[in-house]
Order: structure tokens, then sequence, then C-alpha cells
């Protein structure tokens, strides 16, 4: 009688038991053997024992003892193979390899969505598909993906528009760059030919992945290991290509200039590379002629690597020399691309820097940029300080025209936490703030309240505490969450078009300026060490803030916000200061 499909044999020591009994399982449904056909299972017993290599049949022949195998029905065989086989799972292990995935360069959004879903198993997720927008976003790489996902608003993001989101950003970036990319001919190069066949054949016939002759490179069963000296997959550490560069790099003596001049104020242009396997994090300096790399930074990361003697010679904006002890050429991964970049090494420096050559060889456009000078404007600030003093105070200020409401969901229900325990070295300063708050009348004690959350204190660098709300346990599921889009960064800059003079105003407080009403105060009250407080003003909503800046600030030509910073512009100073003046 034939039999759809093929049945291998199992041998524990090559393949996966969970994997095999999925297959044979299948197999015998194709082949119509089951409960009905075989109802005490002798024939699957007999097919699945045939089947084990002699040493998998020997051990399961010792799990089943004092038994013999055919005394043994054929579910019991497999628990007795799943209980040896199926390793204990450490849920934690599982979840911390789920939380430390990033995104490997020249993955695509899809590919790394399936990866971390495959990640998912055996972590025991409550919510599945949430942990997995969560990791996909924060675990992608930085650029444009990131950003616009970051964007987006977390209550209606979910995985699969999130995937969508990074594709679509990705096709555009990746259509832009080749449009950007120069058309070149394609060049043919005429090579003789060696007059050794033998060498010839060899090389091959070499394996690249092992260097063995007897297989190919695709047959190796070395092709998925991850060599030790560059850590990338695909070859062993003997054909690594970084033990080849061991020469003198032959190279010009004319100066290689590094133009880096330190201030304080501006923050550094920086890019992650993927350099010989290791995520770095470099300025980008086009005043640089090469890429170049402090000794403590390189013998941290690459202290395997040889150095190769140079012939450059490095100097300052000064003209004083800089000490070059030598360079690698290492792989270099950015934005789905791999080149071989020279690093050259220095005996001191700061951080690292991508210079000309890494900028000409990945084809980076640096876009111009204005000049924009950053003027103090002390009499505008002084002659407002005077006409409107109330609103320059240090105190709270209150937006009158309405009080904020937070509409509960129908089927909400009240929680109340008790208060979480508090640091003794915070205690102090976690007090001193929930004074500062009652003080300001954000905060009002209550003595008892249905809904209660806890609270979150925050360092900050100052020294003092920040006061969070831990709103994520008790009501922000419960909220009805309000619509309101931020402007695109496309649509600021449209609004920005045409001036030159800019004055800035940073709202104090900003949330805080807002009152909520007397129902949404008895759903945000947070519990302390030293009592239940219920908030009276607004504590964060991004929607609610945007839609009434915009309202309030609806008519000004040149006016912009983005939450609680207002931008002014004007063709010249005086208009600049009329504006500034109508928005205060």
């Amino acid at each position: 009688m034939s039999h759809f499909g093929i049945l291998s044999s199992f041998d524990h020591s090559l393949q996966n038991w969970a994997t095999y009994k999925s297959r044979i399982a299948q197999w015998f449904i194709a082949n119509d053997i089951g409960a009905k056909t075989d109802g005490e299972g002798v024939k699957r017993r007999a097919i699945l024992l045939s089947a084990l290599a002699d040493n998998t049949y020997k051990l399961t022949a010792d799990l089943a003892l004092p038994r013999k195998l055919e005394e043994v029905a054929y579910e019991e065989i497999l628990k007795l193979l799943d209980k040896h086989f199926t390793p204990k799972v450490c849920g934690f292990g599982k979840r911390h390899k789920f939380y430390a995935a990033v995104q490997e360069p020249g993955e695509t959004p899809s590919q790394w969505a399936a990866r971390l879903r495959g990640l998912t198993a055996h972590c025991n997720f409550g919510k599945v598909e949430e942990a997995l927008r969560d990791r996909f976003v924060m675990g992608m790489s930085p650029g444009p993906e990131k950003e616009k996902l970051f964007a987006q608003d977390v209550d209606t993001l979910d995985l699969a528009k999130a995937v969508e989101l990074a594709e679509s950003v990705r096709s555009a970036r990746l259509g832009a760059a080749a449009a950007a990319q120069p058309q070149q001919d394609q060049l043919f190069k005429i090579s003789p030919r060696p007059n050794n066949s033998s060498n010839t054949r060899a090389a091959k016939e070499k394996c690249s992945v092992c260097g063995y002759t007897n297989h190919k490179a695709s047959q190796c069963r070395f092709a998925s290991y991850k060599c030790k000296k560059c850590n990338t997959k695909g070859h062993l550490r003997r054909m690594c290509k970084v033990n080849v560069i061991t020469s003198e790099v032959g190279e010009s003596d004319d100066d290689g200039k590094l133009f880096v001049i330190r201030a304080n104020r501006g923050e550094p242009m920086t890019e992650f590379i993927l350099l010989n396997g290791v995520r770095l994090k470099f300025e980008i300096d086009s005043g640089s002629g090469v890429t170049v790399m402090s000794e403590k930074t390189f013998k941290n990361h690459f202290k395997d690597v040889p150095l190769s003697t140079t012939n450059k010679r490095l100097c300052s904006y000064t003209g004083d020399r800089i000490n070059c002890i030598g360079v690698a050429r290492l792989p270099a991964a950015y934005l789905g691309r791999t080149h071989s970049l020279d690093v050259y090494v220095v005996r001191d420096g700061g951080p690292p820097l991508l210079g000309r050559d890494f900028i000409s060889l990945f084809n980076l456009q640096l876009s111009p940029c204005n000049y924009v000078s950053d003027t103090p404007a002390s009499a505008l600030s002084d002659q407002l300080k005077i006409r409107y003093p109330h609103v320059f105070s240090d105190k709270l200020g209150k937006f009158n025209k309405y009080t904020v409401k937070l509409r509960l969901k129908d089927n909400a229900k009240p929680i109340f936490f008790k208060a979480r325990p508090v640091a003794f070295a915070l205690r102090d300063k976690v007090g001193k703030e929930i004074d500062r708050l009652v003080e300001l009348g954000v905060l009002k004690q209550v003595a008892s309240a249905e809904y209660a959350s806890p609270i979150v204190p925050v360092l900050k660098h100052n020294g003092a505490v920040r006061l969070c709300a831990d709103y994520s346990v008790t009501i922000n599921k419960q909220l009805i969450v309000d619509q309101y889009p931020l402007p695109t960064i496309n649509e600021l800059f449209s609004k920005l078009h045409g001036g030159k003079q800019f004055s800035k105003l940073d709202l104090s407080m900003a949330y805080n300026q807002f009152v909520l009403d007397e129902e949404s105060q008895n759903i945000t009250c947070i519990n302390t060490h030293r009592g239940i407080f219920k908030y009276t003003r607004l504590v964060f909503r991004p929607a609610i803030f945007q839609r009434a800046m915009e309202n309030v600030l609806s008519g000004m030509d040149g006016v912009l916000c983005l939450l609680d910073d207002v931008l002014i512009t004007a063709p010249d100073k005086k208009n600049t200061f009329r504006e500034t003046i109508r928005c205060t």
C-alpha cells in the first residue's frame, strides 16, 4: 500500500523533537491513520518506533523501563518524549531576549516584525500585540522610519499599521536615494588568465565559509556560524577578510587636516553606523578629511583587529601634528549599504568622527543652511515684562476660557491603588514637591477617593523631584481619548516661510494652567505617603492642549505653536515685536 509524503527517520542528536512530532502528525493525517482507523494506536506506535534512529530508539526504550516499548501506548510514548526533549523554559530569559532585540542593519521593517514575533514564543505576554508594537518601535534603527512612528498616537497605533508606515517611509527614502544617485556606465575589466590552472581550480572550489575545498559554500554546515573576529554570520574566523588587512596602506603623505573646534553651544551632528558588527555613535565632521577614532575607543571595541601603519600625516586646524598610531580597514554598514572604510586611530582624542571620506563613500547630501543668529533681545524682554507683569511672574497662570473635562467610558470602574513606598533618600524631596504643588493650587488633599493612582518620583538633573502619577494602572485605559493632530514639520516650516526675525515664548507648567472640572478632579487622585491628593489642574493631555492653543492663537499671521512652545516670526524686528505683544 502506497503512502502520501515521505516520513524521514528521527535522530534526536541532529533534529528537533517538536518539529518532528508535528511532521509525523501531519503524515498520519495525510494517510488517514488516526483514532478511527487505529483506535488503540498500535499502528501509529509501530510507525513511530520504526522511524527512530538506533540511538533514539535505545533512549526511548530506557525512558519506558521497566516496561517494554510494546507495552506502552502510543500517546504515552509521545508524553515520555515530550517530557525528555522539551526543556524547561525560563520565562524571564525569553522576555529578556525579546526586549533586548534591535533591528539589524539591512533588515526591513517587515523582516524585523516577523523576527520579533518569533521571539514572543514562551514569553507568555498578556497582550502580545501591544508588546510587539512597543518593541518594534523602540528597537528600530535610528532614522526617518523611527521618527515617523514616534510621532504617532500610541492609543491608535497597532503593529500592522506601524509596519505599514515604516515600509512606506523606507520605500520613499530608498526611492529618493536612487533618484539622487548618478547613473554610471558599466565597466568591463579584462584580466589576464593565470598560468597555473590547478591553482585556479582550487581557488574556485575553496569554500568561502570554512576554507575547505571538498564542498561549496552553499552546502557548508558552518554557514550559520558567527565569526569570532568580526562578529558577523557567514564565515569562520580563518576566512574573515579582516585578517587579510595586515600590510601597510600605500597612501601619500598629504596632510589629513582635522578641523574640529569645540564650543559650549550647538549640538553636534551624530549618526549611528555598524562598524565591523559594532553599533557606534559618530559625529559627522565635514572639516575632517578622514574618519578617526581614539585609541581608547578602538581598543574597547576592536582590540582583536590589527592596525596597519600609514604614511598619512594628520594635523589640527592650527597645524599641530596629531599622533596617528595606525589605520584599520573595517566594514561599515549604513542605510542598508556596506562599504570598507579606513578608520585612523589617534593616540588621544574625543568622540569618533566621520570625515569627508565617509560622506563621499555613502553619497551623503549635506543640505545648505541659511545663517541663524541667536540674539538675546534684552530690550524686548524688558518691555514685555514691564507691560505684562502678571504674564511673566513666577506664579502659575490660569486658562480662563473654560474648564477641562476628562470623559470616562461607559463601562469604567473605579480603581484604587495604595501608596507605593518611597525611598528614604527621596521622602523629604517628595514631601517638598507635594507642598509646592499644594501651595500653587495644583494639588488639594482629600480624605477619601474612589479612584487613586500611585506616584512615581523622578529625580531631575538639578536634584529636585518631579512628581508623576502612574495613571497607566488606573484611568488611562478607561478614558475616552481626545483626538487632535499635532502639526507636522512641513506644516510648521511653511508658516515660517519668509520670516527673518524670530522670538519664542515657552509656557511654564503649561498643562497645569488648565483647570479641571469637579468630576475630572475626583478621578485624578494620587495616593502618597502623605495621604490622598486630587489634581485640580490638567496633568498631561497633548490633544486637549494643542486644540486650545491653536484656538487662542488662530488668526495671527506668522505665529505657530507646538504644545507649550510658541514661535513668532516676521520680516523685521518691528513686526516681530508687535506680533509678540499680540500673543502675550
